[in-house]
């Protein structure tokens, strides 16, 4: 139901709003609310503009009729010169006026946007006004007649003026709403490029969310499933048995744990269960009902890709102390670095004392341990672009090829 501002007065008007309020997260429904909002007024056009100066991608210009399809041009050519927008946003907030009543004959007899777009694409008047203005926020709301069409009078004034404040309440709502979608998709492409496997369930055990990660596993078919409504499925039963018990576990108020999964490869994925964490916005009485679950999983095989080219970046080491300090952290010694890389192991000890040197690290461990926490901290970083590649050099399916 829309919220009830003004008076509907018949069938068209009731359609409109539907769709208006529809429109607040369906694009498609908003542009059906303006061709309706068009028809109510039997004119030829029809537009809204929304300015967002805190979110200028929420910026939108939407329009119908003849408007719509010459509006290329208008917003090259003509956008910059309409005298009409200035005047309306003049006004207060809700108030509707002609540009009949703005202009005068003589005033539009010489105005170049009146001359040259608005009467050759079969335009001779517009009624509008502000819906909202108030920090640099704006919208305001358009409807043009060809001479097909009596001038507009104060009856359709007071009607536009009664519908004005439901399309200003569905337009903050949409700007809210692209708000909140704009941070969710950011969060999600966040959590697409993490390497580990995650999912997100609810307390009633759907699953919410897939990563990229999680869904190529799947795919491989090499130990877990995606079952109808992406339920996850260890291929392995006892393993499936055990996952299914940690879930209930959270779901239950349990702390959850680890499980590990057969696969095809050397390594089982490791997968913790853990319970996710209540909403702000839940009130008490649904945080006590059953907890949703984060599920992580890790594959030991996966490759790290070229992760010396960001310790050579990040710690700023030569590219030999780099690679080196790479294979350690992939816990490996000086000596199979020696050999993978054609060296000799007095080589191998100079990229050592160079990287302690420019790492501040006392030891090969402490150096390792602040390898792998930067490492860690940026899992979720593409490979460094343009970073120098050598095939085939310090990936795990180097030192420990599939199978063997």
């Amino acid at each position: 139901m829309f919220p009830q501002v003004g008076r509907i007065v018949n069938d068209a008007e009731g359609r409109f709003l539907d769709a208006l309020y529809r429109g607040v997260t369906d694009s498609e429904q908003f542009q059906h609310a303006l061709n309706l909002l068009q028809g109510i007024f039997e004119c030829r056009s029809a537009v809204l503009v929304m300015v967002d100066a805190q979110h200028p991608r929420a910026n939108f210009v939407s329009s119908s009729g003849v408007v719509h399809e010459h509006l290329q041009l208008y917003l090259e050519k003509y956008a910059s010169i309409d005298p009409a927008p200035g005047r309306f946003l003049s006004l207060p907030a809700g108030t509707a006026v002609t540009t009949n009543q703005l202009f005068t004959p003589e005033q539009r007899a010489a105005d170049r946007f009146y001359n040259e777009y608005f009467v050759p694409v079969g335009l001779v008047e517009s009624i509008g006004g502000p819906l909202y203005s108030e920090q640099g926020n704006f919208a305001l709301v358009a409807i043009m007649r060809g001479a097909d069409r009596c001038a507009f009078d104060d009856n359709d004034i007071a009607h536009l003026e009664r519908l004005m404040p439901h399309i200003a309440r569905a337009l903050q709502l949409r700007r809210t709403f692209f708000r909140i979608d704009s941070r969710n998709v950011g969060l999600q492409a966040t959590l697409d490029r993490l390497r580990p496997g995650l999912a997100l369930l609810s307390g009633d055990g759907s699953t919410e969310f897939v990563n990229a990660a999680l869904r190529g596993m799947a795919q491989r078919g090499d130990g877990f499933a995606l079952g109808r409504n992406d339920q996850i499925l260890a291929a392995n039963v006892d393993a499936r048995r055990r996952l299914d018990a940690l879930l209930t576990d959270v779901a239950t108020g349990g702390g959850g744990g680890v499980v590990a999964v057969p696969r095809g490869g050397v390594h089982d994925y490791v997968v913790l269960v853990a319970p996710s964490p209540s909403s702000s916005a839940q009130t008490e009485w649904e945080r006590r009902g059953r907890s949703g679950a984060i599920v992580i999983v890790h594959d030991p095989e996966e490759n790290d890709g070229d992760t010396s080219a960001m310790l050579e970046q990040g710690l700023r080491l030569t590219k030999g102390a780099a690679r080196l300090t790479a294979a350690l952290a992939a816990q490996h010694d000086l000596k199979s670095f020696a050999e993978a890389e054609g060296i000799t192991i007095h080589t191998a000890r100079f990229h050592l004392r160079s990287a302690l040197a420019r790492t501040g690290a006392k030891t090969q461990a402490e150096l390792v341990r602040i390898a792998v926490r930067l490492l860690r901290d940026f899992a979720l970083a593409d490979p460094v672009p343009g970073a120098e590649r050598k095939p085939a050099m310090l990936t795990f399916e180097k030192y420990h090829p599939a199978g063997k």
